[in-house]
């Protein structure tokens, strides 16, 4: 990960969230990301909290981020672009809940994600192909298109519920539960807006259709 590293001895040595248990870890943690000293408590309670019940959870690499917060599934970690305890405890929800699954499981988050996005691109010049060709029927147009709007919130489900679970962790975990709330329901809702806006252009190509 980038940013949270330090090299003894010439070697590059990953911040994890077994070292946020300590001292040493939450000064790298907090040199790294700004954290202010009320942060480095929070964070050093969660972390706590979470190996106490997960140890498992110790070795996850945990790393500064230049493109936002998320969990990589694939490589393990946590990416971070800032110290804000709530974010954090969310995205640990994640891999609580991520780290030991099944290959069948993750697969199915993988696969669901990309069929989302690609419905999703795809919205604007197939909603449009769809509404105007002379190939397909007017009778099935509709069909056809709240077909593809149903098949892009049935993809978008699965990530969708997991944020919801990370976030309902973060909250449960929460000394100030309305502000975690507060703080992170905006980015569930962007969450969302962006894996349900393909139906949305769907549907609305059906309405159009329509009048």
């Amino acid at each position: 990960m980038r940013g949270l590293k330090d090299k003894p001895h010439g070697a590059a040595t990953p911040l994890t969230l077994g070292d946020l248990t300590k001292a040493k870890g939450l000064v790298r943690f907090a040199k790294a990301l700004n954290a202010s000293p009320e942060d480095m408590v929070r964070v050093n309670s969660i972390a706590k909290k979470y190996t106490a019940e997960n140890p498992g959870l110790s070795s996850i690499r945990v790393g500064k981020s230049t493109s936002g917060d998320f969990y990589d599934i694939k490589n393990n970690r946590i990416a971070l672009s800032s110290s804000d305890p709530d974010i954090f405890s969310h995205e640990l929800g994640h891999a609580d809940r991520l780290q030991d699954s099944s290959t069948t499981y993750k697969s199915v988050l993988k696969g669901s994600k990309f069929l989302n996005k690609m419905l999703g691109a795809g919205a604007i010049p197939v909603g449009g192909a769809i509404s105007y060709s002379k190939v397909i029927d007017e009778d099935n147009r509709s069909s056809v298109l709240k077909g593809l709007a149903a098949a892009s919130v049935l993809t978008a489900l699965p990530n969708l519920a997991e944020e919801a679970i990370a976030s309902a962790s973060a909250v449960r975990n929460s000394t100030e539960k309305l502000k975690t709330v507060a703080k992170l329901l905006p980015g569930f809702g962007s969450h969302a807006l962006h894996d349900l806006g393909g139906a949305g252009t769907y549907l609305l190509f059906d309405q159009l259709t329509k009048k």
